[in-house]
């Protein structure tokens, strides 16, 4: 089985799945991983928003887990899943082929809501998804979206300064007619 938690910044990604691993009674059967990118708590998933944590290995690829996997693991934890590289073909082995069980974190789409790096791949092998919303920043309302205060130097910028997460009406008025017009309707030169 593999399980995806999503949603835009300050959902609760983390902590749902965090809730979930602390289910779960013997930790010995349990591996936990997180993109080396995210250099924000290395060696933990941690919510901030919540102030829980669990330990965890850093890994660059989905094939580096493959290393760690022994015949003891049951349940397989990745947090920011979307800045995994690699194939995704490893988290259907681990399920189909080793039996166990895989949970993902991760954000689903950007601060310019394009599908996030691996994220349609993750989604697309998963047998549950868990969209978690979060509270509009600016009128409380469900937030599916997340919105970058500022001006991005990079496309893809780890961390959370900066984001916050928006309703759809919240973000339409953020972003304007006229550049979010010039957003969703841009020529895609090639998709992948």
């Amino acid at each position: 089985m593999i399980k995806t938690f999503t949603g835009p910044m300050h959902s609760g990604k983390t902590a749902a799945m965090i809730a979930t691993y602390k289910k779960i009674w013997n930790k010995d059967h349990i591996l936990c991983f997180k993109p080396n990118i995210d250099t924000r708590d290395i060696g933990e998933i941690r919510s901030k928003d919540y102030d829980i944590s669990i330990p965890s290995i850093g890994v660059d690829t989905f094939e580096e887990i493959l290393n760690y996997v022994d015949d003891k693991a049951r349940t397989i934890f990745i947090d920011e899943v979307q800045l995994m590289k690699g194939s995704v073909n490893v988290l259907s082995y681990l399920s189909i082929i080793k039996d166990i069980d895989v949970y993902l974190g991760g954000l689903n789409m950007t601060s310019e809501q394009e599908p996030f790096l691996m994220m349609p791949y993750v989604l697309a092998i998963s047998d549950e998804i868990e969209v978690i919303k979060a509270s509009c920043f600016d009128c409380g309302r469900d937030a599916t979206h997340t919105y970058y205060i500022g001006e991005k130097t990079e496309k893809v910028r780890v961390g959370d300064e900066g984001y916050i997460p928006l309703c759809r009406r919240c973000l339409a008025k953020r972003r304007g007619e006229l550049e979010a017009k010039k957003l969703y309707l841009r020529k895609k030169e090639n998709i992948n």
